[in-house]
């Protein structure tokens, strides 16, 4: 959409004819274009979770385990992948970074932190998963200059417009980013010179213009 603008010289003293001016065409800027972000389909069934006895061991990716962070198992998925994970009974919603493998126990589709257990109320419970892995964030990157992956403080995973988000800060990790969220923020999925994940915290300037909502 363009809009002009013509000053009109109409009763005005003839000293003053010269003042009078066109004001340049203003143009309008085009909507952002920001390419959909694909999740990763994941077959559902049966969580699980495991805490105190395995708390402080290495794991399968030589973190050590913390029962108090939101992380999980998961058999084959990299790293570093981060997993929605919906009670099906509940509806409640976590999202959790995998840091180890397994469940070795048929059925069973995922091994959740105690934290991340309780905060959808599981114990042996189905749930419906999507992944998100550090390849699907480095590709979506690949093709978006212009907006960013969130994750809300309800568990959302959300595509922002870079127009949207202020006051970044650096996180250590995605269970403290998460732990550090206050009212009106997101945690901020990037992409590393190495592929793997990074995250940051952000403050939603714009909260009416999110872009692509997964819920």
């Amino acid at each position: 959409m363009s809009v002009s603008f013509l000053v009109e010289a109409h009763d005005m003293p003839n000293d003053n004819v010269a003042m009078a001016a066109e004001v340049e065409e203003v143009m309008t800027p085009d909507p952002v274009k920001i390419e959909p972000l694909e999740l990763h389909d994941m077959i559902n069934g049966l969580a699980s979770w495991y805490g105190a006895d395995f708390h402080g061991r290495r794991t399968a990716s030589g973190r050590r385990y913390n029962m108090n962070e939101l992380t999980a198992a998961h058999k084959s998925l990299p790293f570093g992948t981060l997993i929605r994970v919906v009670n099906e009974k509940t509806g409640h919603a976590v999202v959790v970074e995998v840091t180890d493998r397994g469940p070795f126990i048929k059925r069973r589709v995922i091994d959740l932190s105690k934290a991340a257990a309780q905060k959808i109320g599981v114990s042996v419970s189905p749930v419906d998963l999507e992944g998100l892995t550090p390849e699907q964030v480095s590709r979506f990157y690949a093709s978006n200059d212009s907006a960013v992956i969130g994750i809300t403080s309800d568990m959302s995973i959300v595509v922002f417009p870079n127009n949207t988000l202020t006051d970044f800060r650096e996180a250590d990790s995605y269970s403290k980013a998460v732990a550090s969220l206050k009212a009106g923020e997101v945690v901020v999925v990037k992409t590393s010179e190495k592929g793997k994940p990074s995250y940051a915290i952000a403050r939603i300037a714009q909260p009416d213009e999110l872009a692509y909502v997964f819920q």
